[in-house]
């Protein structure tokens, strides 16, 4: 048996091409046919994430959302989640508020306006130096894990990450760390790529080739290569 943690946006999912989509997906379903867990970790919240792997129908063992802020099992019961800080909040949004930037408050599942419930803050921004200056403006003030995704500046609490996430979900269900394996693109999954086995998808980002991975085209090759 082999556990596969995978990242979801570019490595799982490419939103301009739906024939590695298919490919993807068959390779997911023969790896778990075999008796192997899967895992999807993502930035995306469960909703949204959910909603994509039902039409493309892609099985899973474990689903890391937020990346990480919120863990559910195959029964999409969740299992573990982290909370950010209701006095963050609040700072985030009044530096985010003078900025006059779009954002919205998210609870892992939709947009909230409970403090409370918030897991991840999304700041909707496609400009590279508007999102590199948001990112340095909260960081300068407001001790978080923050970082800028495609059309996203992501904050969530400041012990979230994926390797932390991994860490939690292998602990808690008490799954062999021999036998698990990584594999993502972005600079979001440097952290896991650092601390486990695994591949980078050969089109990623740059901060990742300071880690030397294997590359791999695409996740049905590294599939394949798992398999044999």
């Amino acid at each position: 048996m082999k556990i596969l943690a995978s990242d979801f946006d570019n490595t799982i999912y490419y939103l301009d091409n739906d024939e590695q989509n298919k490919k993807n997906a068959e390779a997911i379903r023969r790896f778990v046919s075999y008796g192997n867990i899967f895992c999807i970790i993502t930035g995306r919240n469960y909703t949204e994430l959910k909603k994509l792997l039902t039409e493309l129908n892609i099985p899973y063992s474990y689903l890391v959302c937020e990346d990480g802020a919120k863990i559910f099992n195959n029964m999409d019961y969740c299992i573990d989640t982290t909370l950010l800080d209701k006095r963050e909040i609040e700072q985030i949004e009044e530096v985010l508020k003078n900025e006059g930037c779009d954002y919205f408050l998210d609870d892992g599942y939709n947009k909230t306006e409970y403090l409370e419930d918030v897991v991840k803050i999304v700041v909707n921004c496609t400009d590279e130096e508007e999102k590199n200056r948001i990112v340095k403006l909260i960081k300068d003030k407001i001790d978080v894990h923050i970082y800028a995704s495609r059309f996203h500046v992501n904050i969530i609490h400041k012990t979230v990450n994926k390797r932390h996430a991994l860490k939690t979900l292998m602990n808690l269900e008490q799954l062999d760390y021999d036998l698990l394996h990584v594999i993502g693109d972005n600079d979001n999954d440097y952290e896991m790529l650092k601390e486990f086995n695994g591949a980078v998808i050969k089109k990623h980002h740059e901060i990742l080739d300071e880690l030397d991975k294997e590359e791999v085209e695409y996740l049905s090759d590294y599939i394949d290569k798992l398999m044999n």
